[in-house]
């Protein structure tokens, strides 16, 4: 390979440019076998002299303050240069549901703002890369741009190498790992259906040992029921879950179009864990293709999701619905150490291997 060397640049170092890119990019760093040699990095390069030695680059959040002006540099050199200019969208910022909070609630028409952004910027790429099927229909439609679907993956080598051959005994561990920080205030948003009473009666009794990242208002009262994790880096966070050996995973999404476009990671990271995973069912929900006895109908109610958790505590389903998931994490190549998860990212993003 005449130009082994890449570069990705990460806008904030948040959970997405890690899960997206540095993680997936760092299996590269020591000799292998595509002759990729990558340099993470937030600093964009000038030299076009040594741009001429580089493959490709990929530039995250393309529209986020100050990326248009990189985008635009790298755009006016790339057909001399002779390299691939890449970005990566991996959430649908344009279409935010009424109930997410973030700081584009205080900006007026920020949804219309956002898409004619993307408009102005995506056309300057090479190529756009998105997380999602469903993501990569409203790129098309609403911005005009055709997007290459790259999955998320997870590291195994993080989540550590405990793998659950039988099931467990006694009290089952239920651990939760959203983000609380995402919906206004009163509003239980992903915890909205079935899931907040379930888990609000469970802690309330005892019947299980609940872990969640921060306070959840729903639990008030119930302090000292539950263990309350502190949140932590996006690279001490697969340490941490695993360190408490959950029995089950939740995932609940609300049904809105943003989550819609989210990708199926919670299901990989269950997975990686050698947990049971649970998730929400709605149309086109990420998890959709899940084993129906581990989805629960979001517009449901408590009791449909205690007789499914009731099913899964059985030995025989536990262990189907663990067998399931590793078998997937291998079929499907979920894992960033899979050589052909490995395989896929770099046609992806950096071209044919």
């Amino acid at each position: 390979m005449s130009r082994p060397h890449v570069i990705i640049h990460p806008y904030d170092m948040a959970q997405s440019d890690w899960v997206r890119c540095i993680l997936p990019s760092m299996q590269f760093m020591n000799p292998n076998p595509f002759g990729i040699n990558p340099s993470i990095t937030r600093f964009p390069c000038t030299s076009a002299e040594a741009l001429k030695n580089v493959r490709a680059i990929i530039l995250q959040k393309s529209n986020a303050p100050g990326n248009a002006q990189i985008a635009a540099m790298y755009y006016k050199i790339k057909k001399e240069c002779g390299f691939k200019l890449v970005t990566d969208i991996d959430d649908l910022m344009w279409d935010l549901s009424p109930i997410i909070a973030s700081y584009a609630k205080g900006i007026e028409n920020h949804d219309e703002q956002m898409k004619n952004s993307l408009k102005q910027t995506l056309p300057a790429f090479d190529t756009v890369v998105c997380s999602t099927r469903y993501l990569a229909s409203r790129i098309k439609s609403d911005i005009g741009v055709n997007a290459i679907v790259m999955p998320n993956g997870v590291s195994k080598s993080l989540f550590g190498q405990h793998k659950t051959t039988e099931p467990f005994n006694g009290k089952p561990k239920v651990m939760y790992a959203g983000n609380l920080g995402h919906f206004i205030d009163g509003n239980l948003g992903d915890l909205e259906g079935p899931w907040a009473p379930w888990i609000r009666r469970h802690v309330e009794d005892g019947s299980i040992d609940f872990y969640i990242f921060g306070k959840p208002d729903f639990l008030n009262g119930l302090e000292g029921k539950y263990t309350s994790l502190p949140y932590t880096s996006v690279l001490q966070f697969p340490a941490m879950a695993a360190s408490y050996r959950p029995d089950f995973y939740l995932a609940p999404l609300a049904n809105n179009n943003f989550n819609k476009a989210k990708s199926d990671l919670k299901l990989k990271e269950a997975a990686a864990l050698g947990a049971v995973f649970i998730g929400s069912d709605f149309s086109n929900s990420p998890y959709s293709y899940a084993p129906k006895a581990q989805l629960v109908n979001q517009a449901g109610n408590d009791e449909e999701l205690e007789a499914l958790f009731k099913n899964l505590c059985d030995p025989n389903n536990f262990m189907a619905a663990i067998n399931w998931q590793y078998q997937a994490m291998e079929e499907k190549h979920w894992l960033y150490e899979d050589p052909e998860f490995q395989k896929k990212f770099v046609c992806t993003y950096f071209g044919a291997v």
